[in-house]
C-alpha cells in the first residue's frame, strides 16, 4: 500500500501528493535511529577525548611536580656534599643523554635522569666533617663513604617510582674490573643505567672543585677517562660519551 505525503511545491504553494513505497518509512525511521545513535556516539568519544586530555595534563603537571621535588632534594644533597647546582644540571643532562645514545628504552632513560639526581642521597647520612675533609680520609670514614650506595638504594627503593632508580644509585661506584663497592660486581652485571652514570659522575667530578683536590683541565679529565675505560669504567660508554661530550656541552 502506497503512503500519500503532501508535500508544499517550491513555486505557487500547490500542495500536491508525494508517495513512496510501502516499507520506507521504517527505513526512514531506522535511519533516524541510526542518526541518533552516531550522534550520541559522536558526543560520548568528544567528552571521553576531553578526560582523556584532561588526564594528560593533569599526569604532565603531576609528573612536573614530583620532578621540581626531587630537584630540591638533589640541591639539599649537593650543598652538604658543598657541590653546586650547575653539577647535578650537568649530570642529568649527560646522563639522560648518553643513555638515550646507549639504545636504553624511555622509561629507562628516565630512570637514569632520576637517579642523576639522587645518586648521592645516601651522603645525608654520611658526617659532613668528613664529606667536606681536604686531606686523605682514615679507612674508617672511607668505610662511611663506602656506605653511601647501600643507605641510598635503600631509601629510593621506598618510593614507587616507575623506573628502575634504586638500582642505579646502588652500583653507580662498581667498578668495571669488580673492584668497586658496594657488591664488587663487575662488566655487565652492573646495571647499564648505572655504568651511565659512572662515567657522567666520574667526568664532572673531575672538571669541578671538590673539598679533596683541585679541578682538572677539561682535556686532562678526558685523558684520565680513556685511561679508566676497561678498569673502572665501561669502555664503550666512555667512547661514547667522549665522542658526544662537544654536543652534551654546548647544550
Amino acid at each position: 500500500m502506497w503512503a500519500a505525503v503532501l508535500v508544499a511545491a517550491a513555486g505557487g504553494g500547490v500542495v500536491s501528493p508525494l508517495v513512496v513505497p510501502p516499507g520506507w518509512g521504517l527505513a526512514a525511521g531506522a535511519f533516524g535511529a541510526g542518526a541518533l545513535l552516531l550522534t550520541a556516539g559522536l558526543a560520548i568519544q568528544g567528552r571521553q577525548a576531553r578526560a582523556l586530555e584532561a588526564a594528560r595534563r593533569e599526569a604532565a603537571d603531576a609528573r612536573h611536580l614530583h620532578m621540581a621535588a626531587i630537584e630540591a632534594l638533589a640541591l639539599a644533597i649537593d650543598a652538604k656534599d658543598q657541590t653546586s647546582h650547575a653539577h647535578i644540571r650537568r649530570v642529568q643532562l649527560y646522563a639522560g643523554h648518553l643513555a638515550e645514545e646507549m639504545g636504553m628504552p624511555p622509561l629507562e632513560i628516565e630512570g637514569v635522569r632520576t637517579a642523576a639526581l639522587l645518586h648521592d642521597i645516601g651522603k645525608l647520612a654520611v658526617p659532613e666533617h668528613i664529606l667536606s675533609k681536604p686531606g686523605p680520609l682514615s679507612p674508617e670514614e672511607f668505610q662511611k663513604i663506602r656506605a653511601h650506595p647501600r643507605i641510598g638504594a635503600e631509601i629510593i627503593a621506598r618510593v614507587p617510582f616507575p623506573y628502575p632508580v634504586a638500582p642505579l644509585i646502588l652500583g653507580h661506584h662498581e667498578r668495571w674490573d669488580g673492584k668497586g663497592y658496594p657488591a664488587g660486581l663487575s662488566g655487565g652485571h652492573i646495571p647499564l643505567g648505572a655504568r651511565v652514570l659512572s662515567v657522567v659522575d666520574s667526568f664532572d667530578a673531575l672538571t669541578t672543585d671538590r673539598p679533596y683536590h683541585r679541578a682538572m683541565t677539561r682535556d686532562a679529565a678526558i685523558d684520565l677517562l680513556r685511561q679508566e675505560a676497561g678498569r673502572a669504567l665501561d669502555p664503550d660508554i666512555v667512547a661514547r660519551f667522549l665522542a658526544r661530550l662537544p654536543a652534551f656541552e654546548a647544550e
